[in-house]
């Protein structure tokens, strides 16, 4: 057989990989953005880390569903991009705050440092990769998940 001949199949698996790097990379920037307006939040009220990581936990959701349900309603309706944004996304979500969280916690001075501190973007330079790294085959299980019961049209 010809090495050259790309088989239907391929494309198909293909295409599920590069759909679940963009909106896992995509997760990534709107969870981290609300991730880092809880903190920032919690550092302007002086809210305790408890509370602190409870908001940005929150926010992260919240933008991280939105940065994947906005770009879906150009090509699903509304009900259909929620529904594929609320399976494909929490189980992405939760994956990468999970990760990043205990990352946070185990690099020593981090959850204490700004962003004035090499130690932040250090910490960031570790974290964020790792969030992406376990964000990626959850978002691919996701997809995968809808496409079989047919209700991704991308």
């Amino acid at each position: 057989m010809n090495k050259h001949i790309k088989r239907p199949v391929d494309d198909n698996v293909a295409n599920i990989k590069r759909a679940t790097a963009k909106h896992a990379f995509r997760c990534l920037i709107g969870c981290n953005i609300g991730e880092g307006l809880g903190a920032a939040l919690g550092y302007f009220y002086h809210w305790d880390m408890t509370l602190t990581i409870t908001v940005a936990v929150v926010l992260a959701f919240a933008t991280g569903y939105l940065f994947t349900l906005i770009p879906m309603l150009k090509t699903m309706s509304f009900r259909q991009a929620v529904r594929v944004t609320v399976i494909g996304d929490t189980a992405s979500i939760a994956a990468m705050e999970t990760v990043e969280n205990l990352l946070a916690f185990v690099i020593p001075g981090f959850m204490h440092s700004g962003p004035t501190e090499s130690l932040f973007w250090l910490g960031l330079g570790i974290i964020l990769p790792a969030g992406y790294a376990v964000a990626y085959p959850a978002m691919y299980w996701a997809m995968k998940r809808e496409q079989k019961q047919g209700s991704m049209h991308h």
